[in-house]
């Protein structure tokens, strides 16, 4: 595509959006040429790519590197919280914005017949006391004369979801994710404290990672719309901590550069416009949060999920796995400085050759080209020394429950290194017997808990964005007003954002993963105390 094919007014948008023609084109180019597939090996499994920590000897050796790595100040909590709570009221909104009045009779008609929206309506309502945002809502509505529970009794559906999901009341399908009350805690006063998940991200932080100064640190990427009321509620908590436990939290925030969105094309792969002729740009997707990542300069990262956060009792007892994770990480450091350094010495010699490809084999869990094996011992340390310095991860993952997502697996690159990758569906070449029956055996799912080493041997940052496979997008079909169009994702944060990262996985409970995806998956046991 030469600057030709872009007018005046298509340059203006191009600027406005911080990216360049050139980055456009080459955007372009990848509808037309496609993302990479990856070649699948096989399913990282338990003993044959999945850690097992079944060891409470290797475990408490584990929770000690983490504890000595959070007091000297090495870990921050990374946390993506630009999600909108919207998906997670979708059917709710879908009845309230339907033409019917909502009243119990029409939801009970509508359910009968197999709508699965009034089902989850009815549902709903038959359990809304039990939520944490239950009483806020009741108050909401009492400011205005209106009783929850009547009108809930009643079968006054309608006036009860306006108040719930509209700036009539609370207001909950406009929010933040984060900004949702998740939990419910005992306090002193009769009612219960109900705390969101930026709330609870905070305290689990101050659980795990304080260091010798009483100070935790964490990053939240947020969305812009909504930046100065997440700071304000956040600051809040931050403030209690200091006054309650004389504990410093130090939270920054960042938004996604709107220079990471990419341009839409219709189904012939030219520019997708509106009807105004003017180009469509789409949020690059979670991969475009790596430059957000980078810009932290940290040092150790564990990144989780924002709507993953579990009710305090559940928490307290899985948080050994997160300092696990992060105190396995420390140990592979610690072996990476070391051969790094028995490599770069004068006195290098074949016997520090053979000892690191033991260490990239064994706990790295890199399979080299066939064609190392046979090269000069210069040529293998070359080799090395490319593997080792760049940056790792361990990646807590579940057992494989049917949750939708990700998974570990070993994939073969373009020189026959065979290394863990975390792999998604959409990447898979499903129309391949061989391939698809790789992904069906895969046996754990990624919970996205994951310990990120983003500083060299020297302890200097890396450059992130040089681990990156820029070719490993995913281009999905979206619609806009009725119309189809094919939009493009960067590749994602701990999928083609990561892929020249070295990756280990360990199996973690499953009680660390409780997700948040539809309202309610707050009524399951990881979430909800006993009434």
């Amino acid at each position: 595509m030469t600057g030709q094919d872009f007018t005046d007014t298509d340059m203006e948008q191009i600027e406005a959006h911080g990216l360049s023609k050139e980055r456009v084109e080459r955007q372009l180019a990848m509808f037309k040429s496609g993302v990479t597939i990856p070649t699948l090996v096989a399913p990282c499994t338990a003993g044959n790519g999945v850690k097992q920590l079944d060891d409470d000897t290797e475990i408490q050796a584990l929770i000690r590197q983490c504890d000595r790595a959070a007091k000297n100040g090495r870990i921050t909590k990374f946390v993506p919280a630009s999600g909108a709570a919207s998906r997670m009221f979708k059917a709710l909104l879908a009845v309230y914005h339907d033409t019917t009045p909502v009243d119990r009779d029409t939801t009970l008609e509508r359910a009968e017949n197999g709508d699965d929206n009034y089902t989850a309506l009815l549902d709903f309502m038959d359990s809304l006391d039990k939520f944490a945002f239950y009483n806020a809502l009741s108050d909401a509505m009492a400011a205005d004369g209106l009783d929850c529970g009547q009108l809930v009794k009643d079968g006054d559906y309608q006036t009860v979801l306006a108040y719930l999901l509209t700036d009539k009341g609370l207001n909950l399908a406009g929010r933040p994710k984060g900004m949702i009350p998740f939990h419910r805690h005992a306090s002193d006063t009769a009612t219960p404290q109900a705390l969101t998940a930026f709330e609870e991200h905070i305290a689990e932080a101050v659980a795990c990672f304080t260091d010798n100064d009483n100070t935790c640190h964490l990053h939240f990427t947020v969305p812009e719309s909504h930046q100065s009321q997440i700071e304000s509620l956040v600051r809040k908590t931050c403030d209690t901590w200091q006054q309650t436990g004389q504990i410093t939290v130090q939270a920054g925030f960042s938004i996604q550069d709107p220079a990471t969105d990419t341009i839409a094309v219709d189904m012939d792969n030219r520019p997708f416009r509106d009807e105004d002729g003017r180009m469509i740009f789409r949020p690059g997707g979670h991969g475009a949060l790596l430059s957000n990542l980078n810009a932290l300069n940290g040092d150790i990262l564990l990144l989780k999920n924002i709507d993953n956060i579990a009710k305090p009792t559940l928490r307290e007892k899985t948080a050994w796995a997160l300092k696990a994770i992060c105190g396995l990480l420390v140990d592979l450091q610690q072996g990476i400085a070391g051969h790094v350094r028995q490599l770069n010495s004068e006195s290098w010699d074949s016997a520090a050759v053979d000892a690191a490809m033991d260490f990239v084999t064994c706990r790295l869990d890199i399979t080299p080209p066939e064609s190392i094996r046979a090269q000069s011992p210069k040529n293998q340390r070359d080799f090395l020394l490319s593997i080792l310095n760049r940056p790792t991860r361990v990646c807590g993952v579940v057992k494989n429950e049917g949750e939708p997502g990700g998974g570990p697996f070993f994939v073969r690159d373009n020189t026959g290194m065979v290394s863990g990758q975390i792999i998604e569906s959409v990447q898979v070449n499903m129309d391949d017997p061989a391939q698809k029956k790789i992904w069906e055996s895969a046996t754990h799912f990624n919970p996205v808990i994951i310990a990120c080493g983003v500083r060299d041997a020297a302890g200097s940052p890396f450059d992130l964005t040089r681990f990156a496979d820029p070719q490993a997008g995913i281009i999905t079909e979206k619609s806009y007003k009725g119309r189809s169009l094919k939009a493009l994702e960067h590749p994602g944060l701990w999928n083609g954002a990561m892929a020249f990262w070295n990756t280990v996985f360990v199996a973690i409970p499953s009680s660390t993963f409780n997700p948040v995806k539809t309202v309610f998956d707050l009524l399951r046991d990881g979430h909800r105390e006993e009434d």
